[in-house]
């Protein structure tokens, strides 16, 4: 292999890329996407629901009415003093002369009509403690993703009948809460000695320390990737409609061809990632995290890049010169759609468990390994160095067959015109001598 000309081929691709307006705005405009993302957010959480929302009970207990309009008071008191949220109204609904049925037709009138939000029954058995106070409670709206009010009733009604249960079995609800009050534990690390000798304190567990990196890391590598590599199936594509591929491979052969591409979507990626990662850096710093910005940290954050860059962007170079046009590249497209969602759906189970058997085979998966090992190396318990040699040889081979595998089907595919391959198609030629 001719590494000089796989040099050109990487230094023409990275030139290509990197010096389109689209690139510029691409890589600017992703922070002012996120800042806006999280600032709507921010918005949206300080607006909060300050609607006030009547609703009817049903009480044919007696006993819980009264209760639940004074713990409504103080809710309501305490949203007015600064607490936010909306205010309930609960309203005595009286059953009179009508039957069960006529009052529920009458109040799901006045819901439709919107006079009531909602309205609620508490049976007779409510305050039963034998198990048949099961179903006791209904709540009745046409409102099924409003959960606010559904939970709130529900809380109010059973501290208010768990009270009324203590008292008619004879015990004061004041020494129950007391007694039953939980107890919140602190979580901390472990203790150690330092180099001196020295009993270190068990710190406090900090949830960006411990979750919020190594998850930002492992998204980071993810977003770089999807959004560098897939460059590679256009401009190929493109290539190989304009006739550009042929006349290059009259001067160097296709797997040359495809290194440099690779190599040259990898000095992309890294621009991408680095500049993100640096923005992260100055962030860490000025929030007093920068002592987690490690050498530790970015040799494995290259190393993890540079290795997805090779698996994906492998794929999406045979599938680029295996097309004749985006419409049958997408279809193609399926399998690759496929293995990016395995570190995007499992990560939160890996992140909870990084010691589990399953967090062990996802991580030790090549495809998945760049996202989901890299985010076991920042959590505790890492993973054993076992382990990591093991994810770096396996995904080291997998990315030279798959980008073996991606020359010779860059070989056969680039030269054929006017049709697209299909999955026999491509493993035809990846067995082909």
């Amino acid at each position: 292999m001719n590494f000089s000309k796989v040099g050109l081929v990487a230094s023409s691709e990275f030139q290509m890329a990197v010096r389109t307006r689209a690139f510029v705005v691409g890589l600017l405009l992703m922070p002012v996407l996120m800042g806006g993302i999280m600032f709507l957010q921010r918005r949206a959480m300080a607006q909060v629901d300050t609607e006030t929302r009547a609703f009817a009970v049903v009480d044919r207990s007696g006993k819980v009415f009264d209760a639940l309009e004074r713990v409504a008071s103080e809710y309501n008191a305490a949203a007015a003093a600064g607490k936010g949220g909306p205010t309930f109204i609960p309203l005595r609904a009286e059953m009179g002369s009508r039957s069960v049925e006529q009052i529920r037709v009458d109040l799901s009138a006045r819901v439709m009509s919107r006079e009531l939000f909602a309205f609620v029954e508490i049976g007779e058995s409510i305050l039963a403690s034998d198990g048949s106070a099961q179903g006791a409670l209904a709540y009745y709206s046409n409102h099924p993703t409003y959960t606010t009010l559904p939970r709130w009733i529900e809380s109010a009604v059973t501290r208010i009948v768990q009270a009324e249960r203590m008292k008619m079995a004879g015990v004061d609800p004041v020494v129950v809460s007391k007694l039953v009050r939980p107890v919140k534990a602190t979580e901390r690390g472990l203790f150690v000695r330092d180099a001196a000798g020295q009993l270190k304190q068990a710190d406090t567990v900090d949830a960006i320390r411990t979750f919020a990196i190594p998850a930002g890391l492992m998204f980071l590598v993810l977003v770089s990737v999807m959004t560098a590599t897939p460059q590679l199936l256009t401009t190929v594509l493109e290539e190989k409609m304009s006739r550009i591929s042929e006349v290059m491979l009259g001067s160097l052969s296709p797997s040359e061809f495809m290194l440099g591409k690779l190599v040259g979507a990898s000095g992309v990626t890294l621009v991408f990632a680095s500049t993100y990662l640096g923005g992260a850096m100055a962030v860490a710093v000025t929030q007093g995290y920068g002592d987690i910005i490690t050498p530790r940290l970015v040799i494995w954050f290259v190393v993890f890049l540079s290795l997805a860059v090779l698996l994906f962007g492998s794929f999406y170079g045979a599938i680029g010169a295996a097309c004749s046009d985006l419409k049958d590249a997408q279809n193609l497209m399926t399998p690759v759609v496929i293995i990016i969602i395995i570190p995007i759906a499992t990560w939160l189970t890996v992140a909870r468990a990084p010691d589990s058997l399953l967090a062990i085979a996802l991580s030790l998966f090549p495809p998945a390994t760049p996202f989901l090992m890299l985010l076991r190396l920042f959590l505790n318990p890492p993973p054993p160095a076992w382990q990591v040699a093991l994810s770096l040889v396996l995904t080291s081979a997998t990315a030279l067959a798959f980008v073996w595998a991606a020359g010779k089907i860059f070989r056969a595919g680039l030269l054929m015109q006017g049709k697209s391959a299909n999955f026999r198609d491509l493993a035809k030629w990846i067995r082909a001598k």
